[in-house]
């Protein structure tokens, strides 16, 4: 597996710890978005040359006005004196472009713009609103061509300010990355609180309810952000893979279901049908397969997802073909398995035409490739197929000539069909410096220690006040008398401030401040806590939010990078057999020497005097141990059989903090 580890060559130099520099002479484009780029322009020529030639050469009314139309969308509404008209063609412009992105109609500029040279030619000579029938307005021949010449120029323009301005950057952005050393995040093991146990339960309770019921989920629309449930699942699948590698991989049966119905839940209709209208929208095409082609919002994530699953359960459920159906309205079916999910996801690649394929028919997001391209490291991981090393050096290829921007940062979106892109909202200035749900650290680990190297310039400095109003709880634990301004979710339903708290313990464990990260992480708690159980929300936040919140907060040791190259390892030590739900749950097993166990089993709908039957496996045959810790009174003797299988009775209300370990641990009689 050495190769997947390795980082492309450079092509540009290596500063002194081992970074890789910036070009000084950047590229304006990659070959593949100047291709697409140059045949734009082309077709924007040509439609302007036969304006100019209706306008200036066959003349008459109706040919000038479809001209000046072709030169500007709606300007032969001017010439016609419907100056109302050229005001609503430049609305539904507007709108086009919206809807370009919103639900891919790359078809909705260009017919917005032809509909209004073909009305307006129509129109010409005709009755008016406001003036005689034979009426027009001249000086719209000069004005068509300067707001054509005024809009192409701002649009150039503002590529050339903005390349420049990038590029200028570079001298001092190498002479930085020459020396800097990228910080080394957190990555201790930050033992589940109370408010863990609670998000725990809530994630749960989403989770193991029947596969095709929802509720607690947000449902809104289903193309873009915050209330698209696919990525609920995503997020939530994410965050809970990483709680039981760091958590529970010592408890492996109660975790291995809840992962397990956040995948199956993927396959409901109402989660993927979406598909249907973006593919025909966009690419002209019914098929509603969700996985034949683009889509890797769904394919690539939720790839990842099934990856995380097997990689911290050991389980093969997913190798089992049919094992994810899709059903269609008519009964149609999609039947894959992990295996033809994952060579769906490589076709896609494979077929693409710079490297990387679409989100939504003609939109290829950097941030969604680098997604599908963790899930086909995960996925040879696990299975040794070589699907993403064979294509690794191609997906580079795209990243840095295609997306790369002159300061480090990466191109958030690009369509496919005309090289353009722009700033959708989704990020702030439509540009990361890491990206994927774990800004490359496993696809590209050079780039993902210069853009931490970056990310991180005057971090410190801005945390300091922060650190500086620490103080300490009773219990030692640090405190922050900190409440932080509430702001829209992306999918703009509420306010919340979690968003800025998660952002917050974010840059502390970017940083490697654990105790600053423990602060944060407990001030976002105390405001925005709710007291409320599911379907509620234990936190005033939304599904998306919160699920986005526990990626961050439960990423050590193991974070999704690290699962994905590491793939399934065995739990070594005792294992802790299921526990009755919905009655209590496992919160905390894990050996950390192979031998001892740490155990926490809360109650959920149980009553904290419940007394709980508890099995262990995986016990030394025949040994004595002993259970004890918590808020147990005493110790609990424990006799292995000659299979090493044991039980436990413990109270539910004094099983936090348990520890089981063999009575002559130091080898004394």
């Amino acid at each position: 597996m050495t190769a997947l580890h390795e980082p492309r060559p450079a092509t540009t130099p290596i500063g002194q710890t081992g970074l890789p520099l910036l070009s000084e002479a950047p590229p304006r484009m990659g070959p593949v978005t100047r291709r697409l780029v140059r045949r734009t322009a082309l077709t924007v020529a040509a439609i302007e040359i036969v304006g100019l030639l209706l306008t200036l050469v066959v003349g008459g009314d109706r040919a000038t006005a479809a001209g000046l139309s072709l030169i500007f969308p709606g300007a032969g509404f001017l010439f016609a004196t419907m100056p109302e008209l050229f005001a609503l063609t430049l609305v539904a412009c507007a709108i086009s472009i919206v809807l370009w992105w919103a639900i891919s109609a790359v078809w909705a500029l260009p017919l917005s713009w032809l509909t209004s040279a073909a009305v307006s030619a129509a129109l010409a000579g005709g009755p008016r609103w406001w003036t005689d029938a034979d009426a027009t307005w001249g000086w719209a021949r000069i004005v068509a061509p300067v707001l054509a010449v005024v809009a192409i120029g701002a649009t150039v323009g503002s590529f050339e300010r903005r390349y420049r301005a990038k590029r200028a950057k570079v001298p001092a952005l190498n002479a930085f990355l020459t020396t800097a050393r990228p910080p080394e995040p957190v990555r201790e093991f930050r033992a589940p609180d109370d408010m863990d146990a609670e998000l725990q339960r809530w994630c749960y309770e989403l989770a193991l309810q029947p596969i095709d019921q929802f509720d607690g989920f947000e449902w809104g629309e289903q193309f873009h952000g915050g209330t698209c449930v696919r990525y609920q699942l995503n997020y939530l699948g994410w965050a809970l893979s990483q709680y039981a590698a760091n958590a529970l991989p010592n408890a492996p049966t109660e975790i291995e279901r809840v992962l397990r119905n956040l995948v199956l839940k993927q396959t409901d209709l109402r989660v993927w049908s979406y598909w249907r209208t973006l593919n025909l929208l966009g690419n002209f095409n019914g098929d509603p397969d969700p996985l034949v082609r683009d889509n890797i919002m769904f394919s690539g994530f939720t790839g990842d997802q099934i990856n995380l699953y097997e990689a911290v359960t050991g389980s093969t459920h997913f190798d089992e073909p049919g094992s994810l159906t899709f059903v269609w309205h008519d009964g149609r079916t999609f039947s894959y398995d992990h295996h033809t999910w994952m060579d769906a996801v490589r076709r896609n690649f494979d077929e693409s035409e710079s490297g990387f394929f679409p989100c939504e028919p003609g939109w290829a997001f950097a941030a969604c490739n680098t997604i599908g391209a963790q899930s086909l490291l995960g996925y040879e991981v696990l299975h040794g197929r070589p699907l993403w090393s064979e294509y690794q050096q191609r997906w580079r290829d795209t990243l840095d000539d295609e997306y790369l921007l002159p300061d480090g940062n990466y191109a958030n979106i690009r369509c496919t069909r005309t090289g353009l892109s722009w700033d959708t909202g989704e990020t702030p200035g439509g540009e990361y410096l890491m990206t994927g749900s774990n800004g490359f650290v496993d696809v590209a680990p050079d780039l993902a220690d210069r853009g931490r190297a970056i990310a991180s310039r005057g971090l410190d400095e801005k945390l300091a006040g922060l650190r500086a109003s620490l103080t300490h709880d009773d219990d030692g634990r640090p405190h922050l008398d900190l409440e932080l301004p509430e702001d829209h979710e992306r999918n703009r339903v509420r306010r919340t401030a979690l968003g800025a708290w998660t952002k917050l313990a974010g840059a502390a464990r970017l940083m490697g401040d654990a105790e600053l990260l423990d602060a944060c992480l407990r001030a976002g708690d105390r405001q925005c806590a709710t007291g409320e159980r599911w379907p509620e929300r234990p936190v005033a936040a939304g599904v998306q939010t919160m699920a986005g919140h526990l990626i961050n907060r439960w990423a050590g040791p193991h974070n999704t990078a690290s699962l994905n190259l590491r793939g399934y390892v065995a739990p070594e030590g005792p294992i802790v057999g299921p526990v009755p739900w919905p009655q209590a749950m496992v919160t905390v097993a894990r050996s950390t020497d192979g031998v001892t166990l740490d155990l926490s089993l809360r109650a959920v709908e149980g009553d904290p005097s419940d007394e709980l039957t508890v099995e262990f496996t995986n016990l030394e045959p025949g040994a004595r141990y002993r259970l004890g810790g918590g808020a147990s009174r005493g110790e609990v003797a424990v006799q292995a059989d000659a299979n090493g299988v044991a039980a436990a009775a413990v109270v539910l209300g004094e099983a936090v903090g348990l520890r089981l370990q063999p009575v002559n641990l130091d080898g004394s009689p």
